[in-house]
């Protein structure tokens, strides 16, 4: 009888183990599946948080109370700073002013002339009714880069002019959407595309990269001559040129070490004894 009151108690404390389990995970779910009635939707939207160095970034401010109210008032205020905090002079602007319910705010942020990473910040301040003014903090990181470079020729060797020709380039065999580019060549001359490849996290080494025609284009241009494959290094130079330098410098020095080596040394003969 004593196992079995044993066994017994001990199946009451497992089910009540598990209901107690149960509950607990009921009532999380219940809780992640409850919206927050009472809590503002606020966003910092925009296309892209990468930008060129002293480049241009576009951003909306969202604050949409979903409380219900009498009399709202919300303003906010955003600065730009850096990795050690420091706040970048006249980066945001409007840097401050008031926001109306649901409606975006557009905002520019000129980025700064160092590459690296900065960090958007918006303080949100809102008053509803009468009550105490409450604050909301968003924050977005923006990286700024040194655009890479992208050049090549295109040449028109046929008695047709081109006008609003298509382009795209091509970085190690992928292209780059945002590169299209209209161009325009006269018959029998040449044009040169450039275009800022704005982008991080691109591997160090050599890269290859071309222009290619646009699937836009109508008809075929046999006569049109693009340029061919370019290079461009990440991370490092091509060393070609100093490894030439640096080699003709050490011949130099070996030949100076061995006109020494060899240079004969002037026997002055054996002091005089002394009288």
């Amino acid at each position: 009888m004593g196992r079995n009151e044993t066994g017994g108690v001990r199946t009451q404390k497992v089910i009540a183990v598990l209901a107690v389990l149960v509950v607990a995970l009921a009532t999380g779910a219940a809780v992640l599946s409850t919206p927050d009635a009472d809590a503002a939707n606020v966003t910092i939207k925009g296309d892209t948080n990468v930008v060129k160095v002293k480049g241009t970034l576009y951003y909306d401010l969202i604050f949409y109370e979903t409380e219900e109210f009498s009399t709202l008032e919300i303003s906010y205020s955003a600065d730009l700073k850096d990795s050690s905090g420091k706040v970048q002079s006249s980066a945001v602007t409007p840097s401050s002013g008031a926001l109306s319910n649901g409606v975006g705010l557009k905002i520019v942020v000129t980025a700064p002339s160092e590459p690296g990473r900065y960090t958007l910040t918006a303080n949100f301040t809102e008053t509803i009714d009468d009550g105490s003014p409450t604050s909301t903090v968003r924050s977005v990181t923006v990286t700024v880069v040194n655009p890479i470079t992208l050049s090549t020729t295109i040449k028109n060797t046929g008695s047709v002019s081109l006008t609003d020709f298509v382009v795209y380039f091509k970085v190690d065999g992928k292209l780059i959407d945002e590169s299209k580019t209209l161009v325009s060549v006269e018959a029998g001359a040449e044009s040169t595309v450039t275009y800022e490849w704005v982008t991080e996290g691109v591997s160090s080494g050599k890269h290859d990269y071309a222009i290619v025609a646009g699937d836009e284009n109508i008809g075929e241009y046999k006569d049109l001559i693009i340029g061919s494959n370019s290079s461009f290094w990440v991370g490092h130079s091509d060393y070609g040129g100093v490894t030439i330098a640096m080699f003709l410098l050490l011949i130099v020095l070996l030949l100076i070490a061995v006109y020494v080596y060899r240079k004969p040394v002037k026997n002055y003969g054996k002091p005089k004894a002394r009288r």
